[in-house]
């Protein structure tokens, strides 16, 4: 026997003995992830033993490991209970490292405010100081004037800042409820969807696959909003990169002038925002438009930019475009920089449309 599998057998046997409950969830841990490749069904029964002490022990992110090496090893129909219990101790999980984050942040809060009642009452103190040192002579209540000012202004400075993290850190929980929305609203029921197609032997298995490559780019959609954006110098690659992760052989994307725009040039909200915008365009492209050509074409007139996006797909249904969330978005973050966007929709014909700003 296996020296490795002996020591294993052994920790179990003494953790059995001594009733050490977190313990047997790590010995058939080990002996789930040591008999994996040797042994399936011997994987999968120490893989079950794992989940029910840890459901016993309530601890999730157990239960969550268990069930990912149990769906690995069996089939998806069998497995379908174990999917929904890790998706609700998933969120579950996500809903409690939301609170401690609030906590933090509040604990965080209330400590800069009890900095700044210290910071008033020193002011308070500096204050009746020069009040007193004013009556002793006119040359002294000058100097101490300019005291009293400038520590006046640097707290003004100290409060604005304070202000400003304070609005950061507002917008990162803004952010933070956004993304968890989306994932709940967007994501989390086309999986259930889909899990519940996967128990229907009716359905055809290109179905299920095109809701997962539906739910995939969804995924995708939400990382790209939400990533920081490399802006500066080598802005131009990293927007052709976006352009290069969009291009594929059902769908193939042609870049006209491109370099004509300067885009490292362009200013960082400006880059953030054209980043921003062609994402929004190429994710609605890929889930809705069945385009096989998209064609960029770029312009630059004196300080006027222009480019224009066309595809070949379906478009819109009707010749009346719905503004719905995503080009909601885009209009919005275009106006921002005081550009103007058109769009134009041919049924069956594909959808054009045109971006104008200053450079």
């Amino acid at each position: 026997m296996d020296t490795v599998l002996k020591d294993f057998l052994l920790a179990e046997s003494i953790r059995n003995k001594e009733k050490d409950s977190y313990g047997l969830i790590a010995s058939y841990s080990h002996l789930s992830e040591f008999y994996f490749e040797k042994n399936k069904v011997k994987s999968l029964f120490y893989a079950n033993k794992m989940y029910k002490m840890s459901k016993t022990e309530k601890n999730p992110q157990d239960q969550i490991e268990a069930i990912d090496i149990i769906t690995t090893l069996q089939t998806p129909q069998k497995s379908i209970k174990y999917y929904k219990e890790s998706i609700r101790l998933r969120d579950s999980l996500k809903e409690v490292e939301t609170q401690k984050k609030y906590k933090f942040a509040k604990i965080k809060y209330n400590y800069e405010e009890e900095e700044k009642e210290k910071l008033k009452f020193k002011t308070l103190a500096i204050e009746n100081k020069l009040v007193a040192e004013k009556e002793e002579s006119q040359k002294k209540n000058i100097l101490i004037s300019g005291v009293f000012l400038t520590s006046g202004l640097l707290f003004l400075i100290y409060r604005r800042k304070e202000q400003h993290k304070k609005r950061i850190l507002q917008e990162s929980y803004n952010t933070e409820i956004r993304i968890a929305k989306k994932l709940h609203d967007e994501l989390g029921n086309d999986i259930y969807n889909t899990l519940t197609k996967v128990q229907n032997p009716e359905i055809n298995s290109e179905e299920i696959i095109n809701d997962l490559d539906k739910i995939y780019l969804q995924t995708r959609a939400i990382s790209h909003e939400n990533d920081s954006i490399e802006t500066g110098a080598n802005f131009e690659k990293y927007f052709r990169n976006l352009v290069a992760s969009y291009n594929s052989d059902s769908c193939k994307i042609i870049l006209k002038d491109l370099s004509c725009l300067d885009l490292n040039n362009l200013k960082k909200g400006k880059q953030i925002v054209m980043y921003r915008v062609f994402n929004e365009l190429f994710v609605n492209m890929k889930k809705h438009s069945k385009a096989s050509l998209v064609v960029l074409a770029c312009k630059k007139t004196n300080h006027n930019v222009e480019i224009s996006y066309a595809d070949n797909g379906v478009g819109f249904k009707e010749d009346v475009i719905i503004f719905k969330n995503g080009l909601k978005n885009m209009e919005t973050r275009i106006k921002s920089i005081n550009g103007i966007i058109n769009f134009e929709n041919k049924p069956n014909k594909g959808l054009k449309v045109n971006i104008h700003f200053k450079n």
